[in-house]
């Protein structure tokens, strides 16, 4: 689980599906809130709020869910003052204002009268102004504050071991990448091709924040991609060619 802190108020939650396999759960049971997730959701919060300084007593904490095309989960987590919910509250009525003075019933029959292709322009024109409207009530809390800010982000990993991918254009920088890491626990790795291009699958046995963020920079640092409890790696395992099938960051250690 990749948690991104956006602001003083935000965060940001990215759970790929095969995590969520990992310990019992699956993508539609976190968007539904299903009963087993509850001690998902008791972790997620406890993790979050220690890292927007949560206060229960005098502060809401406000999340949405969101499940991405690859079958991850994306979360957004909120924390909400009373200054804060005063503001979304203003926006909110602010907003229904707007949509009303947009939707008179004078500007209903204006549309009515119109004929052919000006009837649809203008009603187009309309539910343009209202969607954008209602868009607006829904933007996050500090949105442009993070911006144009750093993201401060960290790994919480939901299970110890978690399988690395990193993509290489040539062997050499495969092998600058197993001298710099092979001191990390790393159980099992294997090399492949595809393309032209060289992949390592890797699984790191270690739950220590300072082991998976030395694993995450070097995989930034030498490899073109790098992605954790992926699909894609599944992929490669079926497509293409394997070059070493086991222990391939030690043999490429070796050799460099």
């Amino acid at each position: 689980m990749i948690i991104v802190k956006m602001n003083e108020t935000t965060v940001e939650c990215s759970i790929a599906a095969s995590e969520l396999h990992e310990i019992g759960l699956t993508p539609e049971a976190v968007i539904n809130g299903a009963e087993n997730t509850t001690s998902f959701f008791a972790q997620l919060n406890k993790e979050v709020g220690q890292q927007l300084d949560y206060d229960p007593e005098t502060e809401v904490m406000m999340m949405s869910k969101n499940m991405m095309m690859d079958g991850s989960v994306r979360i957004f987590a909120v924390k909400m003052s009373n200054d804060d919910i005063q503001k979304a509250t203003d926006r909110i009525r602010g907003a229904a204002e707007t949509v009303l003075r947009l939707l008179t019933q004078e500007r209903v029959d204006e549309i009515k009268r119109k004929t052919g292709k000006d009837k649809g322009v203008a009603l187009n024109e309309v539910i343009t102004n209202v969607t954008d409207t209602i868009n607006r009530i829904y933007g996050r809390p500090g949105e442009d504050e993070f911006l144009s800010g750093e993201p401060a982000a960290t790994y919480q990993p939901l299970t110890e071991y978690a399988r690395y991918m990193m993509e290489f254009e040539d062997l050499s920088e495969a092998k600058r990448f197993s001298k710099v890491v092979q001191r990390l626990p790393i159980v099992d790795s294997a090399l492949y091709k595809h393309k032209g291009r060289f992949y390592m699958l890797a699984g790191l046995m270690s739950g220590e924040e300072g082991i998976i963020y030395e694993m995450r920079r070097a995989g930034v640092e030498y490899s073109q991609l790098l992605t954790v409890n992926s699909p894609e790696s599944l992929f490669i395992e079926e497509h293409a060619e394997c070059i070493i099938a086991e222990d391939a960051l030690i043999h490429l250690a070796d050799l460099s």
